[in-house]
């Protein structure tokens, strides 16, 4: 049971603002773990006050990006608390990006400040006004009072980044409506005070927004993972040891748990996956394994808050072959639609459109960008296009058909082919690329690029990757090159891309 003291009705419309009311109401409720150290609600709250009026003194207010570049630490949740309070929004850098990449991210989102460990790249290189998180005070010392700004619901609360079709990351901005819809009073999960939700995902990635704010909005405590990557050692040490009960995995990283090392997740009430088609097979063996599991597959681009649709599976109801990607959550409303905004009728295939309380602001800087528009004829809200390709069946759940543009998943990241492609050509040696995908039984791909390489030339795929590293985040890196001297064409002049599937 869920002792959530606050209704959809009465609760504060903003995120800080909500868990300020469970740090008066559960002060003493663990809010955050991390290698054998604990924090509660009021002193957690307390020290993103005294962060926070530090942050105001530097004039960071209303409106304002303020990057992260910080390992995830207790200092990370203190940091984007704090920055809320402010009425700011906060921007997650993860430190393993290329520089130009970061540096391209930061001048798009006219960041205000950063923060960040003294081992940063950016805080070296930077002109930004920098706190770094060592000093002295800024995270230790408690602060009872600090009058945080009462923002409203649309306010900007954090911005992501995703691949873009035109070879340009766009900078998602989500507001604090489209987080408290995620997390609050859903009918895809109850997330209880006993609860403890591991944040194991990236902050950058935004399962990441489920993770803390699932949590730390309704009293229960977040458990920072210790490791670095994938240690199952590790990862079954931190849920045991900080009695995890959530846990979020990408497609892959489950199919991966499930084939090798299920045992790691016996101690979890509900697992969550998502990020791409998860494997029937791989759903049943866990649920046949650990009979009082539940598990949920979590559908939802960036642009719509984590979660769209989720689809719920326990003992009753094992998945055959196609795993659904389920129903809209609460405060969400999906439309399949074909070319003329037309409804298809259920079984026929069709796009799929959201609208409701977790549609994002826009893109940075893109207020023309067409895949979020209004419609009557749909809804009267803010629309978004996902450009997923989805059917539903007989049951109303929703079914995942695949990508409408040239957008793939790979490891849970949306990937725009042609973002990688314009990286590919930027190689002095490169003549022309494709880049496309290979998949494998258990429903994971990788990427793969065909090159066309300069005649008296050569590369090899330790030479490009090593280039790529420089201006692509790794999962945006292929895992297979094939080079040629000339790529095949069709009978239009086009780059024939049948001859090159390897699926």
């Amino acid at each position: 049971m869920n002792n959530n003291p606050f209704s959809r009705k009465t609760q504060p419309s903003n995120i800080h603002k909500l868990f300020e009311q469970y740090a008066i109401t559960n002060p003493d409720n663990i809010a955050v773990k991390y290698s054998g150290e604990s924090i509660t609600y009021s002193v957690l709250n307390a020290r993103a006050n005294n962060l926070a009026s530090h942050l105001k003194a530097k004039n960071v207010g209303v409106s304002d990006i303020v990057a992260l570049e910080m390992s995830h630490t207790i200092e990370f949740v203190v940091s984007i608390i704090a920055i809320l309070k402010c009425g700011a929004a906060y921007l997650p850098i993860d430190s393993q990006l290329p520089i130009h990449r970061i540096e391209k991210y930061l001048d798009i989102a006219k960041v205000k400040l950063l923060i960040a460990n003294k081992t940063s790249q950016v805080s070296s290189l930077s002109t930004l006004p920098i706190i770094l998180f060592e000093e002295k005070g800024l995270f230790e010392q408690e602060l009872s009072e600090f009058q945080s700004i009462n923002g409203e619901p649309d306010s900007r609360a954090y911005v992501m980044f995703t691949s873009g079709s035109t070879g340009d990351p766009k900078g998602v901005e989500v507001p604090h409506r489209a987080v408290i819809r995620l997390v609050k009073e859903t009918n895809y999960i109850s997330v209880a005070e006993t609860d403890c939700i591991l944040q194991f995902a990236p902050a950058n990635f935004d399962a990441s927004t489920f993770e803390f704010w699932g949590a730390l909005l309704n009293g229960a405590c977040v458990a920072l993972y210790s490791g670095k990557g994938l240690d199952p050692n590790r990862l079954k040490q931190d849920l045991v040891n900080n009695n995890v009960t959530i846990l979020w995995l990408t497609a892959a990283l489950f199919h991966l748990v499930a084939d090798k090392f299920i045992d790691v997740l016996r101690p979890l009430r509900v697992l969550l996956a998502g990020g791409d088609v998860l494997s029937a097979k791989y759903i049943r063996k866990v649920i046949n394994q650990f009979p009082d599991i539940t598990m949920i597959n979590g559908y939802g681009p960036t642009e719509n808050t984590t979660f769209t649709c989720c689809h719920k599976m326990t003992k009753n109801n094992l998945p055959d072959t196609n795993v659904p990607i389920g129903k809209a959550i609460t405060g969400t409303n999906v439309f399949i639609l074909d070319e003329n905004f037309n409804p298809v009728k259920d079984g026929r295939l069709g796009e799929l459109y959201t609208s409701g309380s977790g549609v994002a602001l826009g893109y940075l800087n893109d207020s023309n960008n067409q895949n979020f528009f209004y419609n009557d004829k749909i809804d009267t809200g803010l629309i978004y296009r996902t450009g997923d390709l989805v059917a539903r069946n007989e049951n109303g759940e929703i079914l995942f058909h695949g990508r409408k543009d040239n957008q793939v998943k790979i490891r849970g990241y949306r990937v725009s082919l042609e973002e990688v492609k314009s990286a590919i050509v930027k190689v002095k040696e490169v003549v022309d690329a494709i880049v496309t995908t290979k998949k494998y039984e258990s429903g994971d791909q990788i990427l793969v690029a065909y090159i066309q390489v300069k005649e008296e030339h050569e590369l090899s795929p330790k030479s490009i990757k090593s280039m790529l590293a420089k201006i692509l985040p790794d999962y945006m890196i292929p895992d297979s090159f094939i080079f040629s001297e000339s790529l095949p064409i069709n009978n239009n002049g086009k780059v024939d891309k049948k001859l090159m599937s390897t699926t």
